[in-house]
């Protein structure tokens, strides 16, 4: 009971002298009480460690509401079937290749436009490209979602061909880099993922060479700067482990390699330099020809 109870019980209460009395006295008492009891609570409150609150929780705790549930929005998945952006430098020619519709319908005519994509931008003449090539890029579009692959060549016409044995001139290779990763990144992603590929390291360049074979795979690194001579190592595998491969920047051919038989013969492109006995590496750790003895040069 508080005073505005009292109050009232007053005003409905005869108007007696002895009435007026008890009233009083029970008014008093009452709110006597309620004064004791809200100091007793306010001291008991004051003095209990903060501890004691941290077990409950803010629905629990008096005077407070429970919070919202804050649901956190996942990101986004790229669709299994989402194309891949193909950039050529030379030609500023823009592809969305994709291998399948939304329904998992293989796309109709994908594999022609590829071969027109892929053609050999020096004499504009398309050829047949492996399909697994394009199915290789594909995979590898879709490891870096959002990134385009930025291609350096495709096919070439053996007319523009310097080794008449290049996968270019087949339609069994692509130079290409994906944009914003390193070289060296795409080049042990390649590695890594595809079995009977041919991954061509020019870390001197802009570019990572890859091609189909139906043997084994193939590694070799060109340390040549565009439009040089081929410097190709001897171990790369070694110069992986060591460093030597993004370290070493040739700034001279020596003449010995005016005198190399093997200058300008060509070379089968699945055969490893390191490990065929006719083509023995210079003092300086290089060899020639490689398996793919050209390298393409970007257009400015």
């Amino acid at each position: 009971m508080n005073s505005v109870a009292a109050s009232l019980m007053l005003d409905r209460a005869p108007a007696t002298p002895r009435t007026m009395l008890k009233l009083t006295r029970s008014t008093a008492l009452a709110t006597l009480a309620l004064l004791a009891f809200g100091q007793a609570h306010a001291r008991a409150a004051a003095t209990k460690p903060p501890s004691a609150l941290r077990g409950t929780s803010l629905a629990s705790r008096p005077g407070t509401k429970p919070a919202s549930k804050v649901v956190k929005k996942s990101a986004k998945k790229v669709p299994k079937n989402a194309p891949v952006v193909l950039y050529q430098i030379n030609r500023r020619e823009t592809m969305a290749l994709r291998l399948r519709d939304g329904k998992g319908r293989p796309v109709k005519g994908m594999q022609r436009r590829f071969d027109h994509f892929l053609r050999c931008h020096y004499t504009n003449v398309e050829h047949k490209m492996d399909p697994r090539l394009m199915k290789l890029l594909f995979t590898t579009g879709h490891h870096w979602p959002g990134r385009r692959l930025e291609v350096v060549s495709g096919y070439r016409h053996p007319d523009v061909a310097k080794n008449p044995h290049s996968p270019h001139m087949k339609g069994l290779a692509c130079d290409f880099r994906v944009e914003g990763v390193k070289t060296a990144e795409l080049r042990d992603y390649l590695r890594r993922t595809f079995d009977k590929v041919g991954v061509g390291y020019y870390p001197n360049s802009s570019f990572v060479h890859l091609d189909v074979r139906k043997d084994r795979s193939a590694f070799w690194i060109d340390y040549s700067g565009p439009g040089e001579r081929a410097v190709y190592s001897a171990t790369p595998d070694q110069d992986l482990k060591n460093g030597r491969a993004d370290s070493y920047h040739p700034t001279k051919i020596d003449d010995s390699w005016v005198q190399d038989p093997g200058q300008g013969l060509g070379h089968d492109p699945t055969r490893d330099p390191a490990q065929d006995p006719t083509q023995e590496p210079t003092m300086d750790g290089r060899a020639s020809p490689s398996p793919d003895s050209e390298k393409e040069q970007e257009t400015p």
